[in-house]
């Protein structure tokens, strides 16, 4: 039997479905990741972004802090750099799924966002798994 291939990935990603604005000069578009690394997030678009394109993030980070979750804004530039054509067929829609990687996110936000995380692997923060459905 094969064993499993070992991750790549140079940061842990964690499946969370959290609020993401992506902007540049001719789109806005709202929509939420599916999921997240201090390295970048994969999200599904109702509207095409071609590869390489240079896009504005917002996110929406819960963050625990004191027995309380408070809400980070973190605003950085990104890059598309995968991009995969999908039909939702509840909705009859064509959409794409994108992966973004950051490309000016600072060490506070970096580690912000490896803190979430490190606490979505312990359960300690409420985030979906966008596969469990």
């Amino acid at each position: 039997m094969k064993r499993p291939e070992a991750e790549r990935r140079k940061h842990p990603r964690t499946a969370s479905i959290l609020p993401l604005k992506i902007s540049k000069r001719d789109l806005d578009v709202i929509t939420e990741t599916r999921n997240i690394s201090c390295s970048g997030v994969y999200c599904r678009v109702t509207q095409p972004i071609p590869l390489m394109s240079k896009i504005d993030l917002t996110l929406l980070l819960p963050i625990c802090s004191s027995k309380k979750v408070l809400t980070k804004k973190i605003k950085c530039s990104g890059v598309v750099v995968r991009s995969e054509p999908v039909i939702v067929k509840e909705a009859d829609t064509a959409c794409q799924n994108v992966a973004i990687f950051f490309t000016d996110l600072t060490k506070r936000d970096k580690d912000t966002i490896a803190q979430y995380v490190i606490q979505s692997f312990r359960n300690q923060l409420p985030h979906n798994d966008p596969s469990a459905s």
